[in-house]
């Protein structure tokens, strides 16, 4: 079997959450099922990074190659195209190619959420980083109906990709009702829910848990929306007046274009402890860290949750998202604070680092219940939709 992944950017286990859940999928459908996966991607990636290895690779550069797309996907003798999210793509490729090769698309986002692509402060930003003064000046002259344009075709979007696709994955039943409501699809007989292969094969050993640092650990990108970092880092500059926690270090891993703010704040109120790392392997960390935070406004399921689990790191989450409930239960292998309550956030990330006793429970029972996540589970269920 052929399997062509077309991904917004080129593959690397060091990016973010969509990445490492192909760079995982096209390693076990390889070695599970002798299949051949090939990737088409828009943008590239800092050579810096590891890559993952397919049998081909194509950069198509404009969303507007279809053409090429289409071309490599007849060169490949492709029998399923797998969209990590390309809204739309499915139509353009269902009408070229008829049903000779089946469609799935996969949504890794809460339904709805690409309306922040043409948020104001994002415009501004890609302008910002573009050239062409004139041009740019035409964009941010025209936002108010290209914002319109948007908004009233997504949706349209989403109904086309759900008619024109052989199946739409979603991450959760949680998010079934609000992809049919936002795209106006009247039934649900396409939808498929696969949750995220974990992102490594190996599991913290149970008798090494007394052995974790003392290290609060983020693992994002390092955007305001929806990461919400700036609410981990007043928690812990409510956490540093606590002189028992004196001996306690936040880390952060990651990038993104909110790091210098988040920097600034930090350095302006004289934040203790706390580490930003940039873009690093994580594993390293998870070994280490003790306790995990996650205060994201919205996420479709959350993997850096998971990974935490892997290795013995309690989540603590806002209560912010519908598949959360899937990922943690309260008390047993992770907390959950209500979405928004600053003040129970700082009291429950408090009370893991003081409590040991609980932490260490808690992350003995995280390591236990993550394994329904493993490559070998979720990998039955992918190769039972192609």
């Amino acid at each position: 079997m052929n399997i062509l992944f077309v991904n917004t950017f080129d593959v690397s286990p060091f990016l973010g959450g969509t990445e490492r859940i192909t760079d995982t999928l096209c390693r076990e459908f390889r070695k599970r099922c002798l299949c051949r996966c090939y990737l088409a991607y828009y943008e590239g990636i800092d050579s810096l990074y590891k890559k993952t290895v397919f049998d081909g690779r194509l950069c198509l550069g404009s969303r507007k190659n279809v053409a090429l797309l289409i071309d490599y996907i007849v060169k490949k003798d492709i029998d399923v195209v797998l969209l990590q999210g390309q809204l739309g793509l499915a139509k353009g490729i269902r009408q070229a190619i008829g049903k000779k090769i089946k469609i799935i698309f996969a949504h890794h986002l809460y339904p709805g959420v690409e309306r922040e692509d043409v948020s104001w402060s994002n415009s501004v930003l890609k302008c910002w980083k573009s050239r062409g003064l004139m041009a740019n000046m035409l964009r941010l002259t025209a936002y108010p109906i290209l914002k319109v344009k948007h908004l009233y075709a997504l949706p349209l979007k989403y109904k086309d990709t759900y008619d024109y696709s052989d199946k739409v994955v979603l991450l959760s039943s949680e998010l079934i009702q609000p992809f049919t409501a936002f795209g106006h699809i009247k039934d649900t007989d396409k939808f498929s829910v696969i949750p995220n292969t974990l992102s490594f094969d190996i599991f913290f050993p149970f008798e090494k848990i007394y052995e974790k640092e003392k290290v609060v650990l983020i693992v994002s990108r390092l955007v305001e929306n929806p990461k919400r970092i700036s609410l981990a880092l007043r928690s812990w500059k409510e956490l540093m007046s606590d002189d028992r926690l004196a001996d306690w270090k936040l880390v952060i891993v990651g990038s993104g274009s909110d790091e210098n703010n988040y920097k600034s704040y930090v350095a302006e109120n004289d934040i203790k402890n706390i580490y930003f790392e940039g873009n690093k392997n994580p594993l390293p960390y998870y070994q280490k860290a003790s306790v995990f935070l996650m205060t994201s406004a919205l996420e479709s399921w959350g993997l850096t949750i998971t990974e935490a689990q892997q290795f013995g790191v309690v989540p603590v989450a806002f209560d912010s998202y519908p598949s959360l409930h899937e990922v943690i239960e309260n008390n047993v292998n992770g907390i959950t604070v209500k979405n928004d309550r600053m003040d129970l956030y700082v009291e429950a990330v408090r009370n893991m680092m003081l409590d040991s006793e609980t932490r260490n429970r808690l992350a003995e029972s995280a390591i236990k219940k993550v394994q329904r996540f493993s490559a070998e589970q979720v990998v039955k269920q992918w190769l039972s939709i192609f």
